[in-house]
C-alpha cells in the first residue's frame, strides 16, 4: 500500500520538534517526508512509533508525507507472531497518524506504575533538559470529586530520565466494576518556575 499526503508546516514551528506519530499501520513501513526517508523501516502493527521529522520540513510551506507499507514483514519471527498468532490480520495504516509538534525542551514520555496499595511511581523521559529545571506531578480523580497531594522534583541536565515515587492513602481502586480513573498532570518547568510544557495521563491504582 502506497500513502501520499500533503500538509502545512507553520513557520512558528522552525524552534520547536516536530514528530509524526503513527499509531499502528500493518507491517513493515517506510517513511519519507519531501522524498527523504524519516528514519528506520518500522516492524511490528501492533503499537505506536513515531519519527522526529523537524530536519526534513519546510517550514511555512507545502511537505510531501509519502508512506510505503507491506503487507507481510521481512523478518520471519514478525510474521510468524502477526500472521500465524491469535490476531487480527489488517493491511496498512490502520490507526490516526498525526504531528505532534513540541517545544525544543519537552517531556518525551512517562511510564505510570500505579499500585493498590497506593504506592505511586512513574518514570518521565524528558529531552533537552536545562539547568535548574523541575518536574510537577499533580494528580486528580478523573471526576473531580478527588485532588492528591502535588510534589515536585528537581531535574538534572545530564539524566534524561527521572522517577518519581509517593505513597497516597485513601485512594479509589480500580477494578472492572468501579473503574475509577486519575488525570495525572505534569508539568516541566525552567529555571524561572515558568511551565514550558504539560503532559496529562489517565491511569488507575
Amino acid at each position: 500500500g502506497r500513502y501520499r499526503y500533503h500538509f502545512n508546516a507553520g513557520k512558528d514551528w522552525k524552534n520547536k520538534q516536530v514528530n509524526i506519530v503513527f499509531e499502528g499501520s500493518m507491517t513493515d513501513t517506510k517513511v519519507k517526508i519531501n522524498g527523504r526517508l524519516a528514519g528506520k523501516m518500522h516492524q511490528g502493527a501492533f503499537y505506536q512509533f513515531k519519527y522526529n521529522i523537524t530536519p526534513l520540513l519546510k517550514f511555512g510551506k507545502s511537505n510531501l508525507l509519502e508512506v510505503e507499507v507491506s503487507k507481510r514483514s521481512e523478518n520471519f519471527s514478525i510474521n510468524r507472531a502477526e500472521r500465524d498468532g491469535d490476531f487480527w490480520i489488517f493491511g496498512g495504516i490502520f490507526r490516526p497518524v498525526y504531528l505532534e509538534v513540541l517545544p525544543k525542551d519537552h517531556i518525551e514520555r512517562l511510564a505510570i506504575n500505579a499500585h493498590a496499595n497506593g504506592n505511586f511511581g512513574v518514570q518521565v523521559f524528558t529531552t533537552n533538559v536545562g539547568k535548574g529545571y523541575s518536574l510537577e506531578t499533580n494528580i486528580a480523580k478523573t471526576d473531580g470529586n478527588q485532588k492528591l497531594k502535588s510534589f515536585s522534583i528537581p531535574l538534572s541536565v545530564n539524566e534524561p530520565v527521572a522517577t518519581l515515587e509517593h505513597q497516597y492513602q485513601d485512594v479509589s481502586l480500580w477494578s472492572s466494576e468501579f473503574p475509577n480513573l486519575y488525570t495525572d498532570t505534569f508539568s516541566l518547568k525552567n529555571n524561572e518556575g515558568k511551565i514550558i510544557h504539560t503532559v496529562k495521563q489517565k491511569f488507575g491504582f
